[in-house]
């Protein structure tokens, strides 16, 4: 499955479940144009999200990055695939320390010099770092690969596999967008005239417990 695949899939689907837990922003009276107005908290469940990247990772057609090099087409094409479960790991959101991680199983197979294709599998700790962008008016995930674990893989070829894998999700993978502008603002009509929006200033998180919270900060701005 092509990249950009991958990200429609999973932005469309973590949209949705962001929706679903819409807060309305606090009442705290008009202010006037780029003044604070309000804000909004949105709390994410880990079970949600956990369930959302099991999911994904459960697609009969699988979500699949090329690795740097390539390889030949067919059972060999060099590739990575995310699956629900490798070596008793099981791909799932864990909010451990304060922070999001995700360890992420999967299957693939790589063309080694003399020995052909190696068909391998393991599991990637990885941890979601989020960013909001204020100027495109969206909110990021950046995935970073903390530690890699590989099985039916030579010692001889295990740092070149596990590079080209921590390659494949770092580069093709980054960044997930879950919440787009259209998410994060709201037109407010008055009347025939121009109308005033809200437009996001900042989003804080933080992990308590089994809960991730996004704190939306707020400012009111013209349309003219």
């Amino acid at each position: 499955m092509r990249n950009a695949s991958m990200r429609t899939k999973v932005s469309a689907a973590l949209l949705a479940l962001l929706l679903s837990c819409w807060a309305v922003p606090a009442a705290r009276g008009l202010a006037a144009e780029g003044r604070p107005a309000g804000e909004a908290v949105v709390v994410l469940n880990e079970h949600f999200l956990n369930a959302l990247v099991e999911t994904i990772a459960a697609q009969p057609e699988g979500v699949s990055f090329p690795l740097s090099g390539g390889g030949r087409e067919g059972k060999c094409a060099g590739a990575v695939r995310l699956v629900p479960e490798s070596e008793g790991v099981r791909s799932g959101v864990r909010f451990r320390g304060g922070r999001v991680t995700a360890p992420l199983a999967f299957r693939g197979t790589y063309e080694a010099p003399l020995l052909g294709c190696l068909n391998f599998e393991g599991w990637a700790e990885t941890v979601f770092d989020l960013r909001f962008d204020p100027e495109g008016q969206k909110l990021d995930a950046f995935v970073s690969v903390r530690d890699i674990k590989l099985r039916n893989v030579p010692s001889a070829f295990g740092g070149g596999i596990t590079g080209l894998v921590q390659d494949a999700i770092d580069r093709r993978v980054n960044p997930v967008t879950l919440l787009r502008a259209e998410q994060l603002g709201a037109r407010l009509p008055l009347g025939a005239g121009p109308g005033l929006r809200l437009r996001a200033t900042d989003i804080r998180h933080e992990v308590a417990g089994h809960e991730l919270r996004l704190r939306i900060f707020y400012e009111i701005v013209s349309e003219r």
